[in-house]
């Protein structure tokens, strides 16, 4: 640990810092896990502690993965004390989604990375078209209590979170919208799938050694700080406002998708 702290730049500690804020941002605000974010921070901090690229992506997704468990945390507390977390609606998706998830991480070591993230990337841009469009496009009552609201939507969303190593929220607020789910809902939800998914994931990186606790310890302190807050400004934040930041954030994660290597 101290020869990994020694390699440390005071810059790569600023920009760790400095992510932890933005993802307890968008954890609280939007219900979005901040993987993508996080990720391609860590790969660059790390590689300057010399790990090598074959190494330092996976170490790089577990941290990740473990910062989305502890900012999920504090952010679905802090939606639920908000009163922005539906119970009825966790429920119902979370057998679905977490399925979903234990296929996503078998698939994750068995499958190309870029065929899972063009998938993702394909997926956030069409959902951040429909964030820009409101409330004119929602799917029929009969698709969200189907088994399209029930079992493909909240499986596929975990399918892809969990192989990409991206938060739940990050698909599930859009598709819970487009199916009806008011805004702050499905915020409130995807802050809560955003600990669901990462549990997992980030025990399995956890026994394989492939966290990075120093780097999560340096991202979740802010984020922690910063979820909660943002958690309250999201019950009474303008609905346009949150859509166009949610569709913005999907924007810059497809794009950073198609291109990831």
């Amino acid at each position: 640990m101290l020869a990994f702290l020694d390699t440390l730049t005071p810059l790569a500690i600023v920009a760790l810092l400095a992510t932890g804020v933005l993802i307890g941002g968008l954890a609280g605000l939007l219900g979005i896990g901040g993987g993508i974010v996080a990720v391609p921070v860590l790969i660059a901090v790390l590689a300057m502690t010399g790990l090598a690229p074959e190494r330092a992506v996976p170490v790089a997704i577990g941290s990740s993965q473990a910062t989305i468990l502890i900012t999920g945390l504090g952010a679905a507390l802090a939606h639920r004390r908000a009163g922005t977390i539906d119970g009825t609606l966790v429920r119902r998706w979370l057998p679905a989604l977490l399925a979903g998830a234990a296929v996503g991480l078998v698939l994750a070591r068995l499958v190309q990375p870029g065929t899972l993230t063009a998938i993702f990337a394909v997926v956030a841009a069409m959902l951040a078209v429909r964030m820009m469009t409101g409330d004119r496009a929602v799917l029929a009552p009969r698709w969200r209590d189907g088994f399209a609201g029930r079992g493909a939507a909240p499986g596929a969303i975990g399918l892809l979170a969990a192989s990409v190593g991206v938060g739940a929220g990050t698909l599930s607020g859009p598709v819970l919208a487009l199916l009806g789910t008011p805004l702050r809902a499905a915020v409130g939800a995807g802050a809560a799938f955003n600990v669901a998914v990462a549990l997992p994931a980030a025990a399995i990186a956890a026994i394989a050694g492939e966290i990075a606790w120093f780097c999560v310890v340096m991202l979740s302190g802010p984020a922690l700080i910063v979820a909660p807050w943002a958690a309250r400004w999201s019950r009474s934040a303008p609905i346009a406002l949150m859509r166009g930041v949610f569709a913005l954030c999907l924007v810059v994660i497809a794009v950073r998708m198609a291109f990831a290597r």
